[in-house]
């Protein structure tokens, strides 16, 4: 499975373009489209294989930051259980040491 992101042409020279991919800029083979600077693609293996609308690829990029910091939030609440469970543990070990110590 392939996942587009959109990115911002900045700059064309002949038929590669400057994209901007919300921070990272790229070079990307723009011959198979017709773009201007500051239209959005979505790429594949360095070609433009689509234009998108400029609210569309807005509404893509917030839908994947959105992805983005839900599973961050979920990744710091695994982390978090993860945490408590082996404070759990060790405290548990503590005491069963205490025990036949005792």
């Amino acid at each position: 499975m392939c996942v587009a992101y959109p990115g911002k042409v900045l700059s064309i020279e002949n038929n590669h373009a400057r994209v901007d991919f919300t921070g990272s800029v790229v070079p990307v083979n723009v011959s198979m489209v017709s773009v201007q600077p500051g239209d959005y693609v979505l790429v594949h293996a360095g070609m433009a294989i689509q234009k998108v609308e400029t609210e569309e690829a807005k509404e893509w990029i917030a839908l994947f930051r959105d992805l983005e910091d839900a599973t961050a939030e979920t990744a710091d609440d695994i982390k978090a259980a993860a945490q408590e469970e082996s404070e759990t543990i060790a405290a548990s070990e503590s005491q069963t040491e205490e025990i036949h110590h005792a």
